[in-house]
């Protein structure tokens, strides 16, 4: 599953969560995280914060890895399950046609 991981920590978070993603991002390089856990893309909020999109089996394996490396970070996160929907995936096209089916009963 795919979710975006909404960060919004305050400024006087932002030192800690700085350390922690370096810890965190070290681990993923390491080997030492979960194999089924991934890291997709960042983007970064100038207000403090940012956007992530990750790869992984369940919401609830992201609040583990969150909570062992980045626990001040997972305060300030929301994980957002998504689909992409362009370029269209198999699982977009499959969300669109239960809906037509939905629709239709």
């Amino acid at each position: 599953m795919k979710f975006i991981a909404v960060h919004k920590w305050p400024k006087e978070a932002q030192i800690i969560c700085t350390k922690e993603m370096v810890a965190g991002f070290t681990a993923l390089l390491k080997g030492e995280t979960p194999k089924d856990i991934v890291i997709l893309n960042t983007w970064t909020r100038d207000e403090g914060g940012a956007f992530c999109c990750w790869d992984a089996p369940n919401k609830e394996a992201l609040n583990k890895l969150f909570k062992q490396y980045l626990p001040t970070m997972l305060k300030y996160t929301e994980f957002v399950p998504v689909s992409q929907a362009y370029p269209a995936t198999i699982e977009y096209e499959l969300g669109l046609l239960k809906m037509m089916c939905d629709a239709a009963k």
